[in-house]
């Protein structure tokens, strides 16, 4: 009976216990392995949407604002002449060469280049809820006064500028912009107004608040530069970069692409773009043989690629090339008249990043009108609008 018992009662050899061992340590590495892996995938998904969503807020912001360029500065006696200005944050006198509602890689003066293979934009556009004709003057102007038709629409704290209407490409395309002091009966008391223009010339109002804004990438991210608030040509303000000046709105942006939607018609402009290209109105690279004013207007729309990157990096390599977009090759067609060319090429690169095929991208396309310069190229008689550009 006892020993009965004792067969009965035995327990768990330890040639069992180690196999059970075995048993339980291979399925916690299977679990451990499975999470791993699972938790990879969430995090590249998660870095991909980042990206994602960073590309599209980004070229959101960046679509609204363009489509608001060239309020206020449209007209044939403004565009293409420089404006001067001083600084409100840095007391810097500011001359912009070529006033223009959308510059593409402006000098290097006026924005320092970003990252290697990307472009800078420089967006200029008014505030001013009043007409873009401009109010014309019923006398000879002086240093601090312009006597206009129509003082109601203009407000202490508004900025200005006043140019003869008539274009004269020799002279009078120095701009200057002031600000209304007051308003006495039909004269605008202003700052730094132009003195000795003649009696019929256009006072221009951009409003209270006009806005001159850089972009560029810097160090792997889009930054914006207030023009009105600081100099953002001063390259003390790049190198090394000052944050307070170039204010990131999107990190991990490796590539930023951008070309003029220009109408080439051969005769009057039809407001349809007939090629992209980063040829900017007036300078040595534009052979329209048009005024510099007309061929501004021309310039009708901007087509931008906007490329964000997954901050993690991934072992798999996932990225064998570098993303494409409308602009990356260059595009001669002529046969159909529906075909839009794109004579040369602003590939999307990204060598200067290292170890670049590590990481996943999302690129963001976007083609935006200028709405305020489409319908300028016809303007009333009185601002040479009989030229038809």
């Amino acid at each position: 009976m006892n020993a009965q018992r004792s067969a009965l009662q035995r327990g768990v050899s330890l040639i069992e216990l180690m196999i059970g061992l075995m048993l339980g340590m291979f399925a916690v590495l299977i679990i451990l392995q499975l999470l791993t892996n699972t938790n990879t995938q969430q995090r590249v998904a998660s870095t991909s949407s980042d990206a994602q969503i960073n590309a599209a807020t980004a070229a959101h912001l960046l679509h609204r604002e363009i489509a608001q360029v060239g309020m206020g500065i449209s007209a044939y006696p403004l565009l293409g002449c420089s404006l001067g200005y001083t600084t409100s944050k840095d007391g810097a006198a500011i001359a912009l060469s070529a006033l223009g509602p959308v510059t593409i890689n402006a000098s290097g003066a006026l924005v320092p280049p970003g990252d290697a293979h990307t472009d800078t934009l420089l967006l200029v556009s008014g505030n001013s809820a009043g007409t873009s004709e401009g109010d014309a003057t019923t006398a000879v102007s002086t240093a601090t006064s312009y006597v206009v038709k129509t003082p109601s629409s203009f407000a202490p704290e508004d900025r200005i500028v006043a140019a003869p209407t008539m274009r004269d490409t020799s002279s009078n395309c120095a701009l200057t912009l002031g600000r209304v002091n007051s308003l006495s009966s039909y004269t605008l008391n202003v700052t730094s107004a132009t003195a000795g223009l003649p009696v019929g010339s256009a006072v221009y109002n951009l409003g209270n608040a006009p806005a001159v804004r850089a972009y560029a990438v810097r160090s792997g991210n889009l930054t914006v530069c207030d023009y009105m608030a600081y100099d953002c040509g001063n390259t003390a303000y790049t190198n090394p970069l000052n944050a307070n000046v170039w204010i990131p709105i999107a990190t991990n942006v490796p590539s930023f692409r951008v070309q003029y939607g220009r109408d080439t018609s051969s005769n009057a402009m039809d407001g349809v773009v007939d090629v992209f290209d980063q040829v900017t109105p007036g300078s040595t690279a534009d052979t329209s043989g048009l005024p510099v004013y007309c061929s501004w207007l021309r310039v009708i729309g901007l087509r931008m690629a906007l490329v964000a990157r997954s901050q993690d990096y991934d072992r798999s390599q996932p990225t064998a090339s570098a993303p494409t977009w409308s602009g990356s090759t260059a595009n001669t067609s002529t046969s159909s008249v529906l075909t839009t060319l794109t004579p040369t090429a602003a590939p999307i690169d990204l060598s200067s990043y290292g170890e670049w095929q590590y990481h996943r991208y999302k690129t963001v396309e976007t083609t935006t009108p200028l709405r305020n310069v489409i319908w300028n190229g016809n303007q009333m008689a009185y601002q040479n609008g009989g030229l038809a550009c």
